[in-house]
């Protein structure tokens, strides 16, 4: 005896339409906070240009990390922007709720900016 498979839910067409339109915008501010972002990069090199002669302590004056972070931040910003609106595209097609993936995207960009700010903001010498 088996039973009867259930039949796929009704979606609304309020609510998709809806979906869409929040994952448009949603990824529109993803992709202005990405240009944002790779304008902070440009700024992260000079970080290290007034540091001088001498030892300094802990990651002062580290260009290794100053360079891991800022193309580390570059690499993620870019590869969040994408897999969010790839995927959104991909739960369009399944008909599913959208606006998770550009919404965890922009989430990924801002915390890789901060982290990356923050290590750069490390390098700077005192």
């Amino acid at each position: 005896m088996t039973s009867a498979p259930l039949p796929p839910r009704r979606r609304i067409l309020a609510l998709v339409i809806v979906d869409i339109v929040a994952s448009v915008i949603i990824l529109a501010l993803a992709l202005l906070l990405g240009l944002v972002v790779l304008g902070f990069v440009a700024q992260f090199a000079g970080f290290t240009s007034g540091c001088g002669p001498g030892p300094y302590p802990g990651l002062q004056c580290n260009t290794t990390v100053l360079s891991i972070a800022t193309y580390g931040l570059l690499t993620v910003t870019v590869v969040a922007f994408f897999v969010g609106l790839g995927m959104a595209i991909v739960r369009i097609i399944q008909k599913r709720a959208t606006f998770v993936w550009p919404l965890g995207a922009v989430i990924v960009m801002i915390a890789a900016f901060y982290l990356a700010a923050w290590v750069a903001g490390q390098t700077v010498a005192a």
